[in-house]
């Protein structure tokens, strides 16, 4: 197991920090790393009746407008399906009736310290959005018939999303065989 020897924050962040350091490897050695320390966060696939709801918004880091089902970052001591709530009614306006906890998945483990608690919203009710001031966001429904097939060619761009959308399919598919 590799252990810190020595390491210090380069970068603290809004959003993220930036460690950097000397670690002691199994066999003795040393080596640098570099990690970026994230809070976690939180994504939501939304389904109603048969229809997906995803967000489209634009994300600097990639320098193009993508789809994605909402998500948000944890904010201090959150509850992530608080949060996961939270973040789904400001992005999209919808409250669910039913709202169940899907797992959990780190977003990149050779680097980031980033957890993404994944979430699935049923039984939803329109109530208004309210996005924080530096978001644009666009709401985009899409058949869940559609959402299959585009699963299948890879078309989703973004991983969380991904993850968020096939683990409701395992959902919804163990419910239809327990019928």
């Amino acid at each position: 197991m590799e252990q810190w020897k020595d390491s210090k924050v380069i970068y603290q962040g809004k959003i993220v920090n930036v460690r950097t350091g000397e670690v002691s490897l199994e066999d003795g050695k040393s080596a640098f790393r570099e990690v970026i320390e994230h809070p976690g966060g939180v994504c939501v696939a939304m389904l109603d009746k048969d229809e997906v709801i995803l967000v489209r918004q634009f994300r600097i880091a990639i320098g193009k407008y993508i789809l994605e089902a909402p998500a948000g970052k944890l904010e201090g001591k959150d509850d992530p399906m608080e949060r996961a709530r939270k973040e789904m009614e400001e992005e999209t306006g919808y409250r669910a009736g039913i709202f169940e906890y899907l797992g959990s998945a780190y977003s990149s483990v050779g680097y980031c310290s980033e957890i993404i608690h994944f979430y699935f919203a049923t039984d939803l009710e329109y109530v208004g959005t309210k996005p924080d001031d530096d978001e644009n966001i666009e709401i985009v429904k899409m058949p869940l018939k559609v959402v299959k097939e585009k699963l299948r060619t890879f078309w989703f761009e973004d991983s969380k999303t991904y993850i968020a959308l096939q683990a409701m399919l395992y959902r919804l598919q163990g419910r239809e065989s327990n019928c």
